[in-house]
């Protein structure tokens, strides 16, 4: 004795919870994408699934993911170019400095432009402002906290980066 085939909705839904899983997988790969450097700390993604086959369950086990730094563990927040920035979030330790320098050759004519570096929260002591054509520099900071720090520039090139001591 055989048994019947099964009805045809059934052998679908076999295909319809695989076409499911997988794009799940393809959105989370996606999402990771997204992530950036000057996002939030560190997160963590859980992603469960369990896919119905006739008669038989199959669960995909969890999955955790960490992003991984690019960053050296003393740079707490760096910025290359680009329009004016605002940095993430982030605790600067009770000794750290910025390293800055830019590039206004593009206003050779009018003797320099403009580049300064403010913070806010905890970092509302930092003020650095030049005008030049370039320049490069170093300033150290001894008050931990937590704040943004402010890119404003007419400058094409520049690049800022908060480093602990």
């Amino acid at each position: 004795m055989e048994l019947p085939n099964p009805p045809w909705y059934r052998r679908w839904s076999v295909i319809l919870a695989s076409v499911i899983v997988l794009s799940a997988g393809v959105a989370a790969a996606g999402l990771r994408g997204l992530q950036g450097v000057d996002g939030p700390g560190p997160t963590v993604t859980t992603l469960a699934s369990t896919t119905t086959v006739t008669r038989t369950t199959a669960a995909v086990a969890p999955t955790t993911r960490q992003p991984q730094s690019t960053l050296a563990p003393d740079v707490l927040w760096t910025k290359t170019s680009g329009d004016n920035a605002k940095s993430r979030l982030f605790r600067a330790p009770s000794a750290w400095h910025i390293e800055w320098r830019f590039d206004c050759s593009d206003f050779n004519k009018v003797e320099g432009g403009n580049f300064k570096i403010t913070g806010d929260g905890a970092f509302e002591i930092v003020q650095i402002q030049e005008f030049d054509t370039g320049a490069s520099g170093s300033r150290t900071f001894n008050r931990s906290g937590l704040g943004h720090l402010i890119v404003e520039s007419v400058c094409g090139r520049w690049t800022v980066t908060a480093v602990a001591d």
